[in-house]
């Protein structure tokens, strides 16, 4: 769906970061504007401060988002991840959201982590590139929730994208399914 409003921001926030806002923000091109580096460096430290247990522990949610599906299967492999991440990070207010098809909708996970306390959330995408959901989609669904919680700023983060650690999990795939063809071969000799 489209939305209108300032580019750069979901749902036309004026001023990027205001309370009860919502910005995108990470430096890259979004409908024809960069969002400043310096918004992505304080979503960076908010969320390090709060994995790290310092004053902004109580204060930032996280909320990790994909696409959601019919399948519970697939919809399961979310959880896992997001049971993966608050323990790896230590960050306790932690939920996933699917964006559509299934529970929780980013509107149920935004308002779990306002009930935890949270007033700043970040909308981490579960997703590989800037498509329409995440240029489009997400930040409209991140406006209308954000509605609800008048007092909570919602920051939506970059994609997965492009980054060294996908080349290393990528060919970490390949490199199994070499050795898993190589003693399908085995097995079949």
């Amino acid at each position: 769906r489209q939305r209108g409003g300032t580019p750069g921001t979901a749902g036309g926030a004026a001023a990027a970061g205001a309370p009860g806002r919502s910005v995108y923000c990470g430096g890259e091109r979004v409908a024809g504007r960069s969002a400043p580096r310096s918004q992505h460096a304080a979503v960076a430290a908010a969320v390090a401060a709060a994995a790290a247990g310092g004053e902004a522990s109580e204060a930032v949610g996280v909320v990790i988002v994909d696409h959601g599906s019919r399948r519970a299967e697939s919809n399961a492999m979310l959880s896992e991840f997001v049971a993966l991440y608050r323990e790896t990070t230590g960050m306790s207010v932690v939920e996933e959201a699917h964006m559509e098809l299934a529970e929780p909708t980013i509107e149920q996970a935004i308002g779990k982590c306002a009930a935890q306390g949270a007033r700043r959330i970040v909308i981490a995408p579960y997703f590989l590139s800037r498509g329409r959901h995440i240029q489009e989609d997400i930040p409209g669904l991140v406006e209308e929730a954000q509605a609800k919680h008048p007092g909570v700023e919602c920051i939506i983060a970059d994609p997965i994208g492009i980054d060294p650690l996908m080349v290393k999990l990528i060919n970490n795939r390949v490199d199994s399914a070499t050795c898993a063809a190589k003693e399908m071969a085995k097995a079949r000799a």
